[in-house]
């Protein structure tokens, strides 16, 4: 009964705020912020009994291993997570294109790119299917100066794999550069 009369309450002083101040408030109330988003993700795949084969590469030096726990599961997702844009202070940094797939009804892609050169990200491309489930994410990020060169790209496809690769140059040292690939399959049944 009491969330009744507070959800009433709330609707009247909804009706009273100026039409600017409406429309952003619905508008902040269908938003889903890329972090919650990958949260969801690492707990929809641990309740689907996902396995995660990941490959590491650094220098072309290769390793693999499985990730099983939900520490492991937020470290591959972390860049992602990073790339969050909905940050006051990224309010106007960038310029925002939509594309409706005509072959697929409801599909959507969204392209973030930065007005300025050393935001991070610099450009978020989300493909979101009909009911807002993201089917993939790429997020390109870099920066430079004349001490130090940095470049990440992210490639999330939805419940198949997670890319990220890496490249980092100081000055006067060798360049880096570090691979993650993560494959998502179905785990092994248990005899």
């Amino acid at each position: 009964m009491k969330r009744i009369a507070y959800l009433c309450l709330l609707m009247a002083a909804g009706c009273s705020l100026p039409k600017e101040e409406k429309e952003i408030a619905e508008k902040d109330a269908s938003y889903r912020a890329l972090g919650n988003y990958c949260w969801d993700e690492i707990a929809r795949l641990k309740t689907r009994n996902l396995a995660v084969t990941k490959v590491v590469r650094i220098n072309g030096r290769a390793d693999s291993a499985m990730v099983s726990d939900s520490a492991g599961l937020e470290a591959l997702f972390r860049p992602l997570m990073d790339a969050d844009v909905s940050k006051p202070s990224l309010a106007d940094a960038y310029n925002t294109d939509t594309i409706v797939n005509q072959l697929v009804p409801g599909d959507t892609t969204f392209i973030l790119q930065s007005k300025g050169k050393q935001t991070r990200p610099y450009q978020l491309i989300l493909d979101v299917d009909g009911q807002g489930r993201i089917k993939t994410a790429q997020v390109t990020s870099y920066t430079t100066n004349l001490v130090y060169e940095y470049r990440q790209e992210v490639l999330y496809e939805n419940s198949r794999q997670l890319r990220i690769s890496t490249y980092q140059k100081i000055i006067f040292m060798k360049p880096e550069h570090l691979e993650v690939q993560a494959w998502f399959h179905p785990a092994k049944a248990q005899l």
